[in-house]
């Protein structure tokens, strides 16, 4: 499957003081305003705005002749030689913002506008889950290094910098590195034994103990804070590759996939379940009593939830568990039609079913082959009382076939169909669905399936997001000139009546 057409939702942004304001009614029983928030020429600007995570404010990269600077809130900020645009983020609390610029020949991290120290390379920012805290890769030489908090640690000849991790409390922080031909887990800047090989570095929910898995000997071994917990010929994912371990919600459980031989289980607290072909997409339940994952058996795939296994498809996509921990969702492959499965029973054939809130690269499997897709990181979607489902869906007949409309299918009605879906939601209280959709070139939000007001664009990285029951907010574009080269970021609050 491909991303969806040209969709990902709208974002918000902070109020702007002496903006001008416009207010307008929309259609459909929804009243609205909007707030001009800044004005955007594309001449410009590099790159595209970023939205905060709460869509409440927006960061650029705009030219000042041979300079670069980042621009916050229309706020613009100092001139450097270089600004990595891919860098700019803002912090999960929204509040901070911080990217790569480079000055003289050398990169620095510049987080609220406080320049870091000078480096010949600087990547991978990554804040804390509280936003308070920074750390990123760093070169200097032929070496790398982590910087935390502002603090250089002992460099290696490689960071794999998707090890790096702050712990759920954001008290911790860790990564894997290689020095020579071993690689080590380095927890709060203490590196731990060497081996041949690392991977899979976490935390558990209470932030109290990681664990990582090591090759010993051509053996996969499971060590928690360092002490050997389990050995087996692999300890992960049969369809990622990757290794799969997982702490439950509560930090009282644990979960892997293990291979034997040939042979494929799924180790709960120890315990080896029955052995598969392959297993892959393993869970917890919200509730943490449960674990759910898809296995294969010759050539068909099934899901399992609390040992009891499904019906066999040609594949399985990623499971997904309502937040009571009582339903099971996923998308399976029947022939040359994908079927939403809830409860073990499907619902209707479509060409393709996505991802309801936001598309990600996942993992699929059918028969012996395994593939990277752009869809799926959850088929189906849930409210928060668990009652209700939702889902997108390709209508027309070919899964791969771009120009073909979507649909969202809410409690198995299929809505209007359009060129393109995305940031399917449900209100906090469960009684309405938003998303963003697409006709021509025009995008807008329909909430309770009634169209919006039309806008001529959306914000990257925003969403559409439910203040309270009633209202919703989002970020949208409003062309100010015909070739589409210069407009206005507004931020529309909407009431649903």
């Amino acid at each position: 499957m491909r991303t969806i057409k040209a969709l990902l939702l709208l974002a918000l942004l902070l109020t702007a003081t002496g903006c001008k304001r416009i207010t307008a009614i929309f259609s459909g029983g929804r009243a609205g305003s909007e707030k001009l928030i800044c004005h955007i020429d594309s001449e410009t600007v590099i790159g595209q705005p970023v939205s905060s995570p709460d869509s409440r404010r927006v960061a650029y990269v705009a030219k000042d002749g041979a300079k670069r600077h980042v621009v916050v809130d229309g706020k613009e900020e100092k001139a450097y030689d270089f600004i990595d645009v891919t860098s700019l983020a803002f912090s999960p609390d929204s509040h901070r913002v911080a990217y790569v610029a480079s000055i003289g020949g050398k990169q620095i991290v510049v987080v609220d506008g406080n320049e870091g120290k000078p480096y010949d390379d600087a990547q991978a920012l990554l804040y804390s889950p509280d936003s308070r805290r920074m750390a990123y890769a760093a070169k200097v030489g032929e070496k790398w290094f982590v910087v935390v908090d502002g603090n250089p640690e002992k460099p290696y000849d490689i960071i794999a910098e998707p090890s790096m991790i702050f712990s759920p409390d954001s008290s911790r922080m860790a990564y894997l590195a290689r020095g020579g031909d071993q690689w080590v887990a380095v927890v709060d800047g203490v590196a731990g034994k060497t081996y041949d090989d690392a991977q899979g570095l976490i935390f558990s929910p209470d932030s109290q103990h990681v664990a990582y898995a090591v090759n010993i000997d051509g053996k996969e071994v499971l060590l928690v804070d360092g002490k050997k917990q389990a050995s087996y010929d692999y300890i992960g994912s049969h369809t990622t590759g990757d290794m799969n371990v997982l702490y439950s919600p509560d930090g009282k459980s644990m979960a892997y996939g293990a291979q034997i031989k040939d042979m494929w289980t799924v180790v709960v607290n120890g315990k080896q379940g029955k052995s598969y072909d392959a297993i892959g997409g393993l869970i917890f339940s919200p509730d943490s009593a449960q674990v759910a994952y898809a296995t294969k058996t010759d050539d068909k795939w099934a899901a399992v939830a609390g040992a009891k296994e499904g019906k066999a498809y040609d594949g399985i996509n990623r499971l997904h568990i309502s937040p009571d921990g009582r339903r099971l969702a996923y998308s399976a492959d029947a022939g040359e039609k994908q079927v939403l499965v809830v409860d073990g029973v499907e619902g209707k054939p479509y060409a393709a079913i996505v991802e309801a809130s936001s598309v990600e690269q996942a993992h699929s499997c059918k028969g012996d082959i395994c593939w990277d897709a752009f869809y799926i990181a959850k088929p189906f979607l849930f409210s928060a009382d668990s009652k209700r489902a939702a889902y997108v869906a390709k209508v027309g007949e070919k899964r791969f076939n771009v120009s073909e409309k979507w649909s969202a299918v809410v409690d198995g009605k299929e809505e209007q169909a359009y060129d393109g879906i995305g940031g399917l939601i449900f209100s906090p209280d469960s009684r309405h669905t938003a998303y963003v959709a697409g006709a021509e070139a025009k995008q807008f939000v329909v909430v309770d399936s009634k169209e919006g007001k039309q806008y001529d664009g959306l914000v990257k990285g925003t969403t559409c997001t439910f203040d309270s029951s009633g209202k919703l907010h989002y970020l949208a574009k409003k062309n100010t000139s015909s070739d589409g080269k210069s407009y206005d970021i507004v931020f529309v609050e909407e009431t649903i009546q």
